[in-house]
């Protein structure tokens, strides 16, 4: 089935089937569920008859598995689709790729490492409760997984658009699931926090993650000058279905992150690439050129501020109803600018300089958390400062591998549209660890095709690899010629 979902002469076809299947799952869940089974069961029996592209055919997998776990969520099919389908997904077939392989055979020390880096946190760990330990571990395992299988897998320009559809098409879904509920409700109240009725129901920060990356995903394919529905009139279509539903869902994370990850991907500075392609040209934008792209964008967000009486506005300033009604800001709250998220992060750092070693363990943050002030029950929501409080000096370590190591990857990368994928990618699955830590797909999926080796698709790749082992092996000689000499001059 993920075989026709990638043609492209049927991508207009599967375009309008997604828009039926998100109007259709206004009345009933069941299409939604049957398809997706039927695209999962598939795909797995596909193995018994062809190993060809098997690896591959995981990564696709996932891929579009990440827009139906969010979908799920806002059409209540649990359990059906369970609310955690991503981390057990995730995990498990990251692990079933690495038992099958991949062209480039070392193991990447970088994903071996933030793997047990993780670990000693598990032995302070409560084990009164295991839900916890899926909730807040099972993500980042998946992440660390993920950065092992994919940096052993290569994936030529072709497959990288045709995952990018599969992305797209639950997300399409999940859009028009959304217009249409809201469209069934007599009038959706606009107000100060994110709006659940105009997000479909689901949690509006994962869903408003969602709209964005498919909005940063086809603004891409604009840079690159591609299309993925075959017809620019259809992209431009999906875009503004993306945006304006991202808009009125009032999450301010989702949108902000994609206009951010599109400028930062239009402005980079550009590579002196070490094999250049004649496949993918990225676009030369002049400082006209993205006033008016975001001149665009800017209108659409009036407009849509004029829908709301002014509540879009208003939410994007983190206004409060006592500012409204008064016509000042006496002062600036943060805890209710960030939604209750800063208060968590301070007892994440004070749980870190009480429990400096090892943290308070895995999942258990959320039961001390009472003790630091910030009431009880509150899950993490900034994976930065999770770390912290459950991982102990590890956490901060992991920190660092995480935030920091993953853009001196990406300014050291010397081809041009790779470094656009891995940077869309990269600032999309950070910025979700902000308020959904990594209780979605989004992070852990995203993190890890960043790591995919993504080659034109005529590129001799395995001539390249050749050399780059040849490089490796050169520089193991030449560290142990150094060693022997230094041991000479000892003795």
């Amino acid at each position: 089935m993920l075989a026709l979902l990638r043609k492209e002469n049927l991508r207009v076809f599967w375009l309008f089937f997604h828009v039926a299947l998100g109007f259709v799952s206004v009345s009933t869940i069941w299409p939604a569920i049957i398809w997706y089974y039927l695209v999962f069961f598939s795909t797995f029996l596909s193995f018994f008859y062809t190993r060809k592209e098997s690896s591959l055919r995981l990564i696709y997998l996932l891929a579009y598995s990440l827009g139906i776990e969010v979908f799920g969520r806002a059409l209540k099919a649990y359990p059906y689709i369970p609310d955690q389908i991503g981390k057990y997904l995730g995990v498990i077939l990251f692990l079933v790729g690495l038992a099958l392989g991949g062209p480039i055979k070392r193991v990447s020390v970088y994903g071996a490492g933030m793997l047990l880096l993780s670990i000693p946190a598990l032995i302070v760990t409560p084990y009164d409760s295991f839900k916890p330990i899926i909730l807040n571990y099972f993500g980042p395992l998946a992440l660390f997984l993920g950065v092992i299988f994919c940096s052993r897998q290569i994936m030529t320009f072709k497959a990288f658009n045709d995952m990018s559809v599969l992305m797209l098409y639950p997300i399409i879904s999940l859009a028009c699931f959304a217009y249409f509920n809201a469209a069934q409700i007599e009038k959706i109240e606009y107000g100060l926090t994110a709006n659940n009725a105009a997000a479909g129901g689901g949690f509006t920060n994962q869903v408003a993650t969602l709209f964005g990356l498919g909005v940063a995903l086809i603004v891409l394919m604009y840079i690159t000058r591609q299309t993925l529905f075959k017809y620019k009139v259809l992209d431009i279509a999906v875009l503004l279905l993306l945006l304006i539903r991202g808009l009125l869902t009032f999450s301010r994370g989702g949108m902000v992150t994609a206009i951010i990850a599109i400028l930062i991907v239009m402005i980079f500075p550009k590579a002196k690439a070490a094999w250049q392609d004649s496949e993918i040209k990225l676009r030369n934008f002049s400082v006209s050129s993205i006033l008016i792209t975001f001149s665009i964008v800017f209108v659409v967000f009036l407009a849509i501020n004029a829908y709301t009486g002014n509540y879009l506005l208003y939410r994007y300033q983190g206004k409060t109803e006592r500012s409204i009604q008064s016509g000042f800001d006496k002062k600036t709250d943060l805890d209710q600018i960030s939604s209750g998220r800063y208060k968590i992060m301070i007892s994440d750092f004070e749980m870190f300089i009480d429990y400096p070693a090892l943290g308070v363990g895995v999942g258990h943050s959320v039961k001390v958390r009472e003790q630091y002030g910030a009431g009880s029950g509150f899950h993490p929501h900034l994976e930065f400062s999770r770390l912290l409080a459950e991982h102990g000096m590890p956490g901060l370590v992991l920190i660092v591998m995480i935030f920091i190591y993953p853009f001196y990857k990406i300014w050291h990368e010397p081809n041009n549209y790779r470094r656009s994928i891995m940077l869309l990618f990269m600032i999309v699955a950070l910025a979700s660890t902000f308020h959904s830590a990594m209780r979605t797909m989004v992070t852990p999926l995203l993190f890890a095709f960043a790591f995919i080796n993504y080659v034109p698709t005529n590129f001799d790749w395995r001539a390249e690899l050749a050399i780059q082992n040849k490089r490796i092996l050169r520089k193991r000689k030449h560290n142990e010629l150094i060693l022997q000499q230094q041991q000479q001059q000892q003795d």
